[in-house]
Order: structure tokens, then sequence, then C-alpha cells
């Protein structure tokens, strides 16, 4: 059975040589998993909306003050998948609104504090993205992310529009497997030493979503070294959903969310 589709977004850029892309800046609020975030434009289908397209429009009327109608709507995306901490994951359509120019926004102050419009070349350009900390999560954990004034771009809609534009185009498990490797190479130039090839284990639940990848090094792992090799600005950080670094282990998760976990083979306590 489908999953049915809970919300929408709206992606609106702007035409012409130097196209924009209209975010918004959420508003801080106990039980909102994009708190604070920057986003796209949207929320959860009500009742009075007639199609998801209506939600799109009514949302960024609401939140930003703009009014489109249906005609400006050039592209309907794949409903895309938002994942959350805690509750079950949110299937979003996004709908993109080509206008002529930037149009000033108005923002409610309950759902948004703010707006900006980003440049399009700024997502397009692989120096642009980095692996950085995002608010509100555990230190050892780094995500890939775009920096704006005041907490980065990160999540749902970094990733929405990194794979609308085509900047890390999904080839299977490659991408997330180069990233790992290159990071077992970096730790061999630290000095340690690779125990074996990768070998693969089966997912264990019905939740998991598809081969654990593991390989083995004789730790610990450098942390502070990894974590300022892994922010260094470059293409590889958009091709992984997310990273964790710790002495135990790194775990790498890949565009598909498969799994790659190098261990360190740490002695045994006596």
């Amino acid at each position: 059975m489908q999953q049915p589709v809970d919300a929408a977004v709206a992606i609106v850029r702007t035409r012409g040589p130097e196209p924009s892309i209209l975010l918004m800046r959420r508003a801080e609020r106990a039980g909102d998993a994009w708190s604070g975030h920057w986003s796209l434009p949207g929320g959860r289908c009500e009742a009075g909306d007639s199609d998801l397209l209506d939600t799109a429009i009514r949302e960024l009327k609401e939140e930003c003050g703009i009014q489109l109608s249906r005609d400006q709507m050039a592209e309907a995306l794949p409903p895309t998948l938002a994942r959350r901490r805690t509750g079950r994951f949110l299937l979003v359509a996004p709908f993109v609104f080509e206008i002529e120019t930037e149009i000033p926004a108005q923002v409610d102050g309950k759902e948004a504090i703010g707006t900006a419009w980003l440049p399009q070349r700024i997502v397009q350009d692989p120096m642009q993205h980095r692996l950085m900390n995002a608010p509100a999560r555990p230190p050892e954990e780094l995500f890939p992310s775009i920096d704006l004034p005041g907490v980065p771009l990160w999540g749902f809609t970094y990733r929405l529009l990194v794979d609308w534009l085509g900047v890390a185009p999904r080839q299977g498990a490659a991408p997330g497997f180069k990233v790992a490797h290159r990071i077992l190479e970096f730790l061999q130039l630290q000095g340690l030493t690779v125990q074996g090839p990768w070998y693969s284990m089966l997912p264990r639940a019905a939740n998991e979503s598809g081969p654990l990848h593991i390989a083995r090094v004789n730790g610990p792992i450098p942390v502070l070294a990894v974590m300022e090799h892994l922010s260094a600005p470059g293409k590889c950080a958009a091709h992984v959903n997310r990273i964790e670094v710790r002495p135990e282990f790194i775990r790498v998760h890949g565009l598909d969310f498969e799994e790659y976990l190098i261990e360190a083979a740490l002695p045994e306590c006596v």
C-alpha cells in the first residue's frame, strides 16, 4: 500500500541568469522537529485544501505573505521522505514555482522569524558544502550543510535542494562507500592499520534499510583529527546523510541510509 502524502512545500525560484530560491527561518517552538531551521515554506495538508498544490500555495501565503497562483507552478517533484527524531516519517510533496524577480516576504512571526533569497549558485558550488554539527544534535554527529546566517542549511531542506539540482547524483551505494573508503585511507595516514577488507552483515530488523558494511582498524579513532578532516569544504559532504565519529567507531550513513561502520579494535581491559 502506498504511503499517503502528509504535507507539501513550495520551492520558489526566480528566473534569469542568477536564479535564487526562497528560504524561511522557522520559529523556535517546542515539539517542532524543524524548530529554528532554514526551510522551504510549507506544511501539512488541511481539510480545506483541494489538493497538495493548494497546500503549498496556502502555506506560502500564511508563512511568508507571498501569494502565487496555480499556473505559476512549473514542476511537481516526486514526494520525498522527511525524517524526524521522534514520531513517524513524513512524506512531503515539493512544488517548484517560477517567478520573475524576488518578492519581499512578510513573515507571520508564529511560523517564521525571517526569510532569505539563496542564490542557486551557492547550492551548486561544491566548495559551499561541508560537514558540520547541527543545532540540538550531539557534537559527535556531522551533517552535510551550507553555512548560512544563524544556523546552517541542513537536513530535509538541504537534501531536497541538493537532489533537485543534481548536486550529488544517486548512483546506488557508490557515493557513500567512496566517502567511507576515503575516511579509511585518512586513518591509515594517521598511523592506523586496516585489519582485513570490508565485509557486510544483512539487516537484523525489519526497519533497517540495508546491509551494514564493516571495516576494522587498530584504534582508537583520532576523533579531533577526523572531525577536522571531514569539516573541510568540498563535494564529498553532499554524498552522505550523516557521519558519527567516536573513539570506538565511525559510522557513515549514505544517501539511501545504507551504513558503513569503521570499528576500532580497542585493547581489552585487564
